[in-house]
């Protein structure tokens, strides 16, 4: 392997459980590929829950710091992180890098590119014409309420982004395949995440070339995100409680595709970058979560929710994140005040409807409701009784959930021979083992020691 070279595949939240019982059926060829040039550990993500959470472990990695450390806790703080991750360490000593979709970093500009996560509420990408890329995908991923006209007018320019910066026509066919598919049977719309991961790739290899880029991450999220919805329709029979009776029948195999489509990703890295040292990080994994039936809800319309509570959105910023959760971004501290208020008052069958945590001006929040709900159970405002129906203000965020993290995770590092390192390695040690690669000294607050993988005598491995 080239060592002035290294991707950094990361794949959110893959199973290394379920890896190896799909590559044992034969369904992932490319992952085998992997394995099998690579030396194989098991990352141990160093948390306990609530603190056991990808936006938490990510910046963990990129730091090469625990989180007593980096003190990330929601998606957003990580622009509130001191340290520099290790892209930024790179690029200070010269290196031209690249980051695509990194979660919960404050990368901002570097030698080379930052395309942000799409769940950052400051985020910028950078070179600043990347923003047509970035605000489509962070728009489509957040659910961002858009009138019609906007959406098919952001859509055009997306395409039209796409095609003059490395757009294939593998692409192409897969995308009109997904939409013809879709006329004829619209529940399968969930399998759009998995198709954006491969636009995303396009860009990633235009990139990759146009920058000369020696260090880069891919962040890819769309199984992680079947896990966490979708394990109870693959593995009824694990569950008390059954999938609901409105889920699409293709549910069942959802988290199985989303597993092959990243193989087929895969396969592109492969191909396109045999010479490169690719790393493939899961950052922690998912394990079947039996014992709940947790559902989220979202606003059908932020703006909506925030006029029935009493306040008029006109200057407040809404940025949604993952599932229930949003920012609201307020100009003052007395506005921040009547919003945080208006949203508290809120309640159902006597209980507080929302949970609102506030950091300056900003507010964090997302709906309390975490049970399967009567949408016809009323919503009150405690400032004058007012009610309103609550499937009128949500809606339920796809299925009941299934899936929850699990610290172990899956690091492959190919250098071309295969060893499976039996014992755990911390996160913290990914960091300082890119920085060795490339001669780049490790920071004072980077306490973790970068790996042997080239060769490990003192660890046990077995083949």
């Amino acid at each position: 392997m080239n060592a002035q070279r290294v991707f950094l595949l990361e794949f959110n939240e893959l199973c290394p459980s379920l890896l190896k019982e799909f590559m044992d059926r034969g369904f992932l060829p490319n992952f085998r590929r992997l394995y099998e040039s690579s030396i194989v550990l098991t990352t141990d993500a160093g948390e306990k829950p609530p603190h056991l959470e990808p936006w938490i472990q990510w910046p963990t990695v990129h730091t090469g710091t625990p989180y007593a450390d980096h003190g990330a806790f929601h998606l957003g703080d990580g622009r509130r992180i001191t340290r520099k991750g290790v892209a930024e360490l790179l690029s200070d000593a010269g290196i031209p890098v690249g980051v695509l979709g990194s979660m919960n970093m404050n990368y901002t500009s570097l030698h080379g590119y930052v395309v942000p996560d799409p769940w950052d509420p400051l985020g910028q990408a950078c070179p600043e014409w990347l923003e047509t890329f970035y605000r489509t995908v962070a728009d489509q991923v957040q659910e961002s309420s858009r009138t019609k006209s906007d959406s098919k007018r952001q859509m055009l320019q997306f395409g039209w982004f796409l095609a003059n910066h490395g757009l294939t026509s593998g692409s192409v066919c897969s995308v009109v395949t997904q939409l013809f598919q879709e006329r004829y049977d619209p529940g399968i719309k969930w399998r759009r995440a998995s198709l954006l991961e491969h636009l995303q790739y396009d860009l990633f290899r235009y990139l990759n070339r146009r920058f000369n880029i020696r260090f880069a991450t891919f962040f890819a999220n769309s199984t992680a995100h079947y896990q966490h919805y979708y394990w109870r329709n693959m593995e009824p029979e694990r569950f008390a409680v059954p999938p609901l009776e409105v889920d699409h029948p293709s549910l069942r195999e959802a988290i199985e595709y989303g597993y092959r489509s990243m193989d087929k990703l895969l396969g592109r890295f492969l191909i396109d970058y045999p010479d490169v040292m690719l790393v493939l990080v899961t950052a922690l994994s998912q394990q079947p979560w039996v014992e709940t039936t947790k559902c989220t809800y979202r606003p059908n319309r932020f703006e909506e929710l925030l006029r029935f509570a009493g306040i008029s959105p006109e200057g407040l910023a809404i940025k949604p994140v993952m599932a229930e959760e949003f920012h609201v971004e307020c100009p003052d501290e007395p506005t921040t005040d009547r919003v945080k208020d208006a949203l508290s008052g809120l309640s159902i069958n006597g209980e507080p409807l929302m949970k609102v945590d506030r950091s300056e001006n900003t507010l964090f929040g997302g709906c309390n409701i975490q049970e399967l709900m009567d949408m016809d159970q009323m919503v009150s405002r405690s400032k004058d009784g007012a009610m309103r129906r609550f499937g009128d203000l949500f809606y339920m965020v796809h299925c009941m959930r299934s899936g929850r993290h699990h610290p172990d995770g899956a690091l492959w590092i190919r250098t071309g021979c295969h060893r499976v390192v039996e014992q755990r390695v911390p996160l913290t040690a990914i960091a300082p083992t890119i920085l060795e690669r490339f001669g780049v000294p490790q920071p004072d607050y980077m306490l973790g020691h970068a790996l042997a993988v080239e060769s490990d005598p003192a660890v046990a491995t077995t083949n």
